[in-house]
């Protein structure tokens, strides 16, 4: 018994930090969905573990040939023009709007193509939280007969707690002008 109790110690106050952090999140927060990703290693992750530094959001699918590669390339143009310092106070995620399409194993082998490297979180989820995070953000898209999907091109910045800091299509004064917006 005396050899549990501190695992059970231990258990509590994880569930207990876990719930306080949530709870600590501002009500506009993203993170405050309620959602659960796979990553390009096929690891489970929920969308609050981005909490603590800022993230600059996409939603792509690895197979288009036309916005999709413009946007990655623009956000590898962002994390280009970071020093190391600030790289590692930023975070890049992309999140698939072809879930079914985008495994664990397709989304690595993107990551590999387009060389992006550990700064980088690429997500699939459901079609129901893919939905409601597009919503969140403002993101619409649309899936057309031929497999290609109609989408805003817009790259998100939430801040440390999830909020939206700013979105924009493009970048309009190149890489620095939005850097200098991030205050990083």
């Amino acid at each position: 018994m005396s050899t549990l109790m501190p695992l059970l110690t231990l258990m509590v106050t994880l569930v207990l930090a876990a719930f306080n952090v949530q709870a600590a999140l501002p009500g506009d927060s993203i993170y405050q969905l309620n959602s659960d990703w796979q990553n390009r290693q096929g690891d489970s992750l929920s969308i609050q573990q981005l909490v603590g530094k800022k993230q600059i959001v996409a939603m792509i699918y690895t197979d288009c040939i036309t916005a999709c590669p413009v946007i990655v390339s623009e956000i590898k143009s962002i994390q280009a023009a970071l020093s190391p310092e600030q790289q590692q106070r930023l975070g890049f995620v992309l999140v698939s709007l072809t879930p079914a399409r985008d495994t664990p194993k397709v989304m690595r082998h993107f990551a590999k193509k387009r060389g992006l490297n550990e700064h980088w979180t690429l997500l699939s989820g459901s079609d129901e939280d893919v939905r409601t995070l597009a919503m969140a953000l403002n993101i619409r898209y649309m899936g057309l007969a031929d497999g290609e999907v109609a989408h805003s091109n817009a790259i998100t910045v939430l801040d440390e707690q999830g909020r939206m800091q700013l979105q924009q299509t493009g970048l309009p004064g190149g890489p620095a002008a939005l850097i200098e917006k991030l205050g990083l």
